[in-house]
């Protein structure tokens, strides 16, 4: 067999390889599971707040909703089932997402260990980074009426999103980032 066939398979069963990689790998599954939990732990959480400071319980995933339905999603007191479904939806997909990108990050650029301890601390502080460009950057070109509700409140839940994020990913987590190789994540 000459070098050129050989060199030809080889670049083929590369292509294969990469055409067949599932999209989403056990790492940034098990990234979006804990997002996902971190998202209904943040929720349960904004809920507790809310109630404690005598403020309407549906008042986040409305304001959330304000994206797609602008103002009119706050106009009912209490809970209003379309904006309520939306705003609950879309906090949840970008929780997935955020928790997903957090299981790429950590094993393939930070090569985070797998002990219990480096998720937490590194989900806390991940927390924390959404916070900081949600709050900072995002929210005001956005939606600047969420800046002036979500000020406390919204800073304790990202720190409780990302540790549950951090505890999660730790739990579901299969293997130490440093024995991923390109062939591992492929298959």
């Amino acid at each position: 067999m000459s070098t050129q066939s050989r060199t030809n398979r080889s670049a083929t069963s590369q292509v294969v390889r990469a055409a067949t990689t599932p999209l989403l790998t056990k790492i940034e599954i098990g990234g979006a599971i804990a997002g996902l939990v971190g998202g209904v732990t943040m929720a349960v959480v904004g809920a507790i707040l809310a109630i404690a400071v005598g403020d309407d319980l549906w008042k986040a995933p409305k304001l959330i909703a304000t994206f797609v339905f602008g103002l009119s999603a706050l106009a009912e007191p209490g809970f209003s089932a379309a904006p309520v479904i939306a705003g609950s939806l879309i906090h949840l997909l970008l929780s997935a997402l955020f928790g997903a990108l957090f299981g790429s990050l950590s094993c393939r650029a930070w090569k985070m260990p797998l002990d219990y301890g480096a998720p937490v601390v590194l989900g806390f502080v991940y927390g924390l980074a959404i916070w900081l460009v949600a709050y900072f950057i995002v929210l005001p070109l956005v939606n600047p009426l969420l800046l002036e509700i979500y000020a406390p409140s919204f800073l304790i839940q990202n720190m409780v999103y990302g540790l549950m994020v951090g505890m999660i990913y730790s739990a579901v987590r299969s293997a130490p980032a440093i024995s991923f190789n390109k062939e591992q994540v492929a298959h």
